[in-house]
């Protein structure tokens, strides 16, 4: 199997989407997202979903309004937090969806918009359905993808039994041995939304169902903290013991599970092989490289990238730990 690229520190771009034919919304989530399709001559194909970060404005009191002061933003970081899982993935030589950042001006008000892309991750005639629609079919009664009822590895394990990942590197995998690894790059980045709608299955003009890659990396690295958190965590040093607060509620219910818990759990239930090659993966993870790849992102703050550095830092040393 080749080894992932190595990462230079060259400035991602970041796509002017003003020029590409917008598509429909995207129906679902919390965000205003939006497919876009290229210009024929452009270096990029396929279509693209585009998903804006967060901006709004941060509540005041009674006193500042009637002061007239002028409301504070807080901007969320999801745009480069997905740039950074993606290309971790990558480094993991982990099937990702891929994505870029981008921008564009938002029809309605004028106002210019930063975000990211996603490559649609299906082939003409492919299809996709979300992981809740196999684990309905699963536990018609029992399941439920808002309160994350019936959403456990268990049930996940069940329902994936037979299929294999849709990428053609892993093509012999059990699809679940690569959803382990989804939970592993999750425990990695601090990705704590992997509901039942954020991993899916593929589906082949003949029939044949595989498990996608791995999407939707929004809330990775704390990027709803804004940056004024973001800096005081790293100013007091917090940033390891903010990790070990990683946990999760998609899953048994909306149970508080530690991720890097949840990543072991699910790889004691994946075979041997999956096991030691997810191990040597994490072990062998130059920090160096992943260095590289949150310089590359040049709207990050410095205090953002010591964060993003440092979770990535202490992640996987928890995950080494426990993998032992």
């Amino acid at each position: 199997m080749p080894e992932p690229p190595i990462p230079s520190t060259a400035p991602y771009p970041i796509f002017d989407l003003d020029k590409w034919t917008r598509g429909e919304a995207e129906p679902g989530g919390d965000e205003e997202k939006r497919w876009f399709h290229p210009p024929s001559d452009h270096d990029l194909i396929s279509r693209w979903l585009f998903k804006p970060r967060t901006v709004k404005e941060l509540k005041r009191s009674k006193a500042a309004i009637k002061s007239g002061d002028i409301p504070k933003m807080h901007v969320g970081g999801e745009d480069w937090a997905e740039k950074v899982a993606f290309e971790t993935a990558r480094l993991l030589h982990m099937p990702a969806a891929e994505t870029q950042l981008a921008t564009v001006t938002r029809l309605t008000t004028g106002a210019r918009v930063q975000g990211s892309m996603s490559r649609d991750m299906r082939s003409d005639n492919w299809t996709w359905s979300a992981g809740a629609a196999l684990l309905s079919e699963l536990d018609p009664i029992g399941f439920d993808a808002d309160s994350c009822d019936g959403h456990t590895l268990e049930a996940i394990h069940s329902v994936l039994n037979g299929l294999h990942p849709a990428d053609l590197a892993f093509r012999v995998w059990p699809a679940f041995d690569m959803f382990a690894g989804y939970l592993m790059l999750d425990a990695l980045i601090a990705n704590t939304d992997r509901h039942a709608h954020n991993w899916g299955i593929l589906t082949s003009p003949d029939g044949t169902q595989f498990l996608g890659p791995t999407f939707d990396h929004g809330t990775a690295f704390g990027s709803g903290l804004g940056e004024t958190k973001i800096a005081q965590i790293v100013s007091e040093d917090g940033t390891a013991d903010w990790c070990r607060n990683g946990l999760t509620k998609r899953f048994d219910g909306g149970s508080r599970i530690d991720l890097v818990e949840l990543a072991s759990t699910a790889l004691l239930l994946a075979s041997q092989p999956a096991r030691e090659y997810w191990t040597q993966r994490i072990e062998s993870l130059e920090l160096a490289h992943c260095e590289s790849i949150i310089a590359s992102c040049s709207k990050m703050s410095e205090p953002t990238r010591i964060f993003v550095h440092t979770v990535l830092e202490t992640n996987r040393r928890r995950l080494i730990d426990v993998l032992h």
